[in-house]
């Protein structure tokens, strides 16, 4: 979503979620939408009337549906584990992270190198579904 009418676009999504939420009878646990990609928790058996729902907002605006495998999922950076009746949140590489990181004494500004250190010290957290 690189283009001029991001905004625009993020805005129209906002714009169905409230009108989507407001007719559903389903509990929802938790929702998380960083621009256009969206993270749901909802049992089976209303997958279908959800995506139902965002589907039949407008015409040209299709979504899709991305099963966990094996109670994981990815979700930008985040892989989310359920593990007895939990959502664990760890760290998400893809298979072609090489592992590699920052030389610190390369030229790049001091706060990139401090983000890395940051960013690897990454802790499990966990709340209950």
């Amino acid at each position: 979503m690189e283009s001029l009418l991001s905004p625009i676009l993020a805005d129209l999504i906002q714009d169905l979620e409230c009108s989507i939420f407001e007719t559903l009878i389903i509990h929802v646990p938790f929702y998380y939408r960083y621009v256009n990609d969206i993270i749901i928790a909802i049992p089976n058996e209303h997958i279908n009337i959800i995506l139902c729902s965002f589907n039949s907002y407008h015409e040209r605006i299709k979504f899709m549906v991305e099963y966990g495998d094996n109670g994981i999922i990815n979700f930008l950076d985040v892989k989310l584990l359920i593990e007895n009746g939990r959502i664990i949140f760890d760290n998400y590489r893809k298979l072609t992270n090489s592992g590699r990181y920052l030389n610190y004494f390369s030229n790049h500004p001091v706060e990139h190198k401090r983000g890395i250190v940051i960013g690897s010290w990454i802790e499990f957290y966990s709340f209950p579904i």
